[in-house]
């Protein structure tokens, strides 16, 4: 690995540019077992059905100090005129429930609004990914709105008794399907560098 490939460091954690192998090592991961993964990262319509071939993406991965890839970060809907970026994250099966989130997308936000220039991280997220939601709040992340998505008809039938009733605020159910409710959040640069500046004061006391 060689330093113009590093984008951040955290102190269990690098990120660095994506690389081809790593597609090949991502393909090896387990799938996710949670009953709710399945709609984690259902598509967007909107999203879907824009310019897509225009779509600008930059991909970055999460490894270990020891270079075990354990996540991936995608920037996608780069607006280099607003300095704004909609971000996407993966973490491993495997590697989940172990901090790997929070610690690497920490380190990349230091990235994000420095070295790389950007001013507004925007992203969504399934209402009942609740570790995924713990996270963004715990980063600054701020809620703006919410939007609906179609899991399909299925989707309901694959949940126990106990599941449903836990999710059944962030979904609804109608003759024409079954749609989940995703938050948009949003991290603006300012209010990042806010964040910062708290930290540093808080532990100087």
């Amino acid at each position: 690995m060689t330093n113009d490939t590093i984008i951040a460091t955290a102190p269990r954690l690098v990120i660095r540019r994506w690389q081809r192998a790593d597609y090949q090592t991502m393909d090896r991961w387990p799938p996710f077992t949670e009953p709710l993964s399945s709609i984690w990262n259902l598509p967007d319509r909107v999203t879907v059905g824009g310019d897509w071939m225009n779509d600008i993406r930059r991909t970055y991965a999460i490894a270990l100090r020891d270079h075990t890839l354990v996540g991936r970060i995608t920037l996608r809907n780069i607006d280099s005129a607003s300095g704004s970026a909609r971000l996407g994250i993966t973490i491993g099966p495997q590697y989940v429930s172990q901090g790997y989130g929070t610690e690497g997308l920490a380190a990349f936000l230091q990235a994000f609004f420095t070295t790389l220039g950007f001013q507004t991280m925007v992203l969504d997220v399934a209402s009942v990914n609740e570790r995924a939601v713990r996270c963004y709040r715990r980063l600054g992340f701020q809620y703006n709105g919410h939007h609906w998505r179609d899991a399909g008809w299925r989707f309901m039938q694959t949940l126990d008794q106990a599941t449903r009733e836990r999710i059944a605020p962030f979904i609804k159910e109608g003759r024409h399907g079954v749609w989940v409710q995703f938050y948009d959040m949003t991290l603006e640069r300012s209010d990042w560098q806010a964040a910062q500046h708290r930290s540093v004061i808080h532990v100087n006391q």
